[in-house]
């Protein structure tokens, strides 16, 4: 599932091409030939690194847009949940409630939103004929939430053995809901260090650029001084990744 997710630029209907790449890579390449000017000041050096940090960023960009409609769709799916919920308690049955909950989520969401996207598949699905377990199970896989295989798996053996289906919706959403709670509180209190480290970054190099400007003298261009700048530079973005990693906490 993960892997599905990884490996794609396109998230529940939604794909993130060259107009994404070259905004992430000019997001990367700017600060990257920034670093090159003050820690080397050399052109090779700029471009070198513009071009290393525009790549990596270019990746990281749509990674991190991906991401953010992964989130927008799990609060959606509540939604989604909470509609299905309302017309399973008005007596509709699973097909007319999920085609019900469908026509909801066009009345609440963009059509190019994710919970639009998924739910329309869905229901044209089931109109063709579609059984719900596999339906829903394709909602997990293009989604990658595992909110929805679970539900998934939960309908199925509710459908085959019996059981109080508006129960599970609800019982889902409330999990749902908790999780994105903690989730969220977890970032709120991550935002600190966060910002900390982010600081401490970018210190080094406000640094070293003041004492370019201050004068050429404080800081010699030859080999040595390009090596130990190299080494540093190494050792910043080591310690940044190692950082980063620390306060990259999920549930």
């Amino acid at each position: 599932m993960n892997h599905h997710f990884k490996m794609t630029n396109t998230y529940c209907g939604k794909r993130y091409g060259w107009k994404e790449r070259l905004l992430g890579f000019a997001l990367g390449a700017a600060p990257g030939a920034g670093i090159g000017l003050i820690m080397f000041h050399h052109p090779v050096a700029e471009v070198l690194l513009g071009l290393a940090a525009g790549a990596v960023m270019s990746r990281k960009y749509i990674a991190w847009r991906i991401a953010k409609r992964k989130l927008e769709f799990q609060s959606q799916f509540c939604d989604y949940l909470d509609a299905l919920s309302a017309s399973l308690s008005c007596g509709r049955n699973s097909y007319e409630s999920f085609l019900a909950a469908g026509e909801d989520m066009r009345g609440l969401y963009r059509p190019d939103s994710a919970i639009c996207r998924e739910s329309e598949r869905l229901s044209d699905a089931l109109r063709t004929g579609g059984r719900l377990p596999e339906l829903l199970d394709h909602m997990a896989e293009h989604s990658a939430c595992s909110e929805v295989r679970t539900f998934g798996e939960i309908y199925t053996v509710c459908s085959k053995a019996g059981g109080n289906l508006k129960r599970i919706v609800d019982d889902t959403r409330n999990m749902m809901m908790e999780k994105m709670a903690v989730e969220e509180e977890i970032q709120t209190i991550l935002t600190g260090p966060k910002n900390e480290l982010n600081v401490m970054a970018v210190m080094p190099f406000v640094i070293l650029a003041s004492l370019r400007i201050l004068g050429g003298s404080f800081l010699a261009d030859d080999g040595s001084s390009l090596t130990v700048n190299l080494i540093a530079l190494i050792l910043f973005a080591g310690s940044y990744l190692v950082g980063r990693s620390m306060v990259a906490i999920k549930v």
